[in-house]
């Protein structure tokens, strides 16, 4: 029993070891990315944690849940990593992790250029609108103009005749 015992705490230990290496894999590869970049559910590893605890996933190859711990204030913060990631070797882990950024990042990309190109498109719609008032507006300015000059000559016409007679 004693012996058993010993595997198990030796087993533990070996996986906690083999996670803070996996866990310190991820926060360097990250490190490489500005902060403000990096994905929400990546932001856990960023700072170099180690691993405080870790829940095994409920069901088969679910997300296993890691509590962090930061060499800071912080208190320990939780993670969730897919549990296909335990079977990866250090080159294939690295490119799940760059995959997941810049996925995030193609994704924030896309959502900003879209929100652009409807401003872009919201400005020139009331560019145009503007357009077309001040036309409006320049086209009245003229008749009026044209009106008050007309009535003007006409006024300049009566006072002459009247002056020669």
């Amino acid at each position: 029993m004693k012996h058993k015992t010993t595997e198990i705490v030796d087993a533990t230990i070996q996986l906690f070891a083999e996670l803070d290496e996996m866990v310190g894999l991820i926060s360097r590869v990250l490190a490489k990315f500005p902060a403000k970049t990096v994905p929400q559910r990546l932001k856990p590893f960023l700072g170099s944690p180690s691993v405080a605890f870790a829940r095994p996933p409920m069901k088969g190859d679910g997300e296993i849940v890691l509590q962090l711990e930061k060499h800071s204030m912080m208190p320990k913060i939780q993670a969730r990593i897919p549990g296909e990631w335990l079977m990866m070797h250090q080159s294939e882990l690295t490119a799940a992790v760059r995959e997941i950024y810049w996925g995030d990042r193609e994704q924030n990309l896309r959502r900003e250029l879209t929100r652009l190109e409807k401003s872009i498109g919201d400005h020139n719609r009331q560019a145009e609108y503007h357009r077309v008032r001040a036309s409006e507006a320049r086209r009245e300015y003229d008749r009026l103009a044209a009106s008050i000059r007309r009535r003007s000559a006409r006024k300049s016409r009566a006072a002459e005749g009247h002056t020669d007679s």
